[in-house]
């Protein structure tokens, strides 16, 4: 559409100028996203540190997250393992594991009065508490600014603005990521997965096989009771995943050693250990 001048009748139809009817009022909402997104930039570094604080309760997310395949030792060495891996953790522990009281660290942080939080960022962490780690598939790419994405799942499409991400991702590419929303904008919170296009129909597999062990004591469960209480299955799924080139028969195999653990176990959720002589 051509651009509106300040002078210009006001296209709401009210007769008015531009600059005196709803110029101010989009004025105001540009300034308040624009706070609201230095907000996202300044919680999320304030999120991970308050995750580095919870010293008990790490040790057993932090094995819950990565399978057993890492110690506590080795998270120094995550971000080079797996591609900023113990930022990934972090902010999965933040948003995801459920600590002793019943709630996520997130929900915690949401609902306390802290004086560590601006305005903008108590704001942010109310509409936060509910976020959980998902798989998306991004639609369209507009590098250096933005994409749309939908959820792997349910098919919900999201309008991201992330300037960095849309350099590195391409069309029908997955991303295993937290979306942080800020007024009418959404974000990627933290660091995030990034999985090539041949990945989505086997971890859409995958995820069925969990759902099904799920629904053995279950049955009304889907995919949303799945990826809030068990999203840690999405980051095995990432780690058996090769680094360097894709490869269709390990992704395979993926699946045919999922669907028999699974079945072996015959527990509610049914999380068997990779078998590490196959991978």
């Amino acid at each position: 559409m051509p651009k509106i001048g300040r002078n210009d009748p006001c296209p709401c139809g009210s007769g008015k100028k531009y600059k005196h009817c709803h110029l101010p009022i989009e004025e105001a909402k540009q300034a308040e996203q624009l706070h609201l997104r230095r907000a996202v930039d300044t919680l999320i570094p304030k999120i991970i540190t308050a995750a580095q604080e919870q010293t008990d309760a790490i040790p057993a997310a932090y094995d819950r997250f990565w399978d057993g395949k890492y110690t506590l030792e080795q998270m120094s060495e995550l971000d080079d393992l797996e591609g900023r891996g113990a930022e990934r953790f972090l902010v999965w522990f933040a948003f995801d594991y459920v600590l002793e009281d019943g709630s996520t660290l997130a929900e915690r942080l949401a609902g306390a009065s802290d004086s560590d939080f601006s305005t903008e960022e108590q704001q942010l962490l109310r509409s936060w508490a509910p976020v959980r780690l998902r798989p998306y598939v991004a639609n369209t790419v507009q590098k250096g600014q933005g994409m749309t994405v939908s959820d792997l799942m349910d098919g919900s499409t999201y309008e991201i603005v992330d300037h960095a991400a849309s350099r590195r991702v391409l069309v029908d590419e997955v991303l295993v990521a937290h979306l942080v929303p800020a007024g009418e904008a959404f974000f990627i919170g933290g660091a995030a997965a990034h999985l090539t296009e041949d990945t989505r129909s086997k971890m859409r597999e995958f995820l069925s096989l969990h759902l099904e062990a799920m629904q053995r004591d279950d049955p009304a469960a889907g995919w949303p009771e799945l990826l809030h209480t068990r999203s840690e299955v999405l980051n095995h799924f990432v780690m058996q995943l090769p680094v360097e080139e894709p490869n269709p028969s390990l992704l395979e195999s993926i699946i045919t050693q999922t669907r028999a653990s699974l079945m072996l176990a015959g527990e509610s959720l049914g999380l068997g250990k990779r078998d590490d002589a196959a991978e």
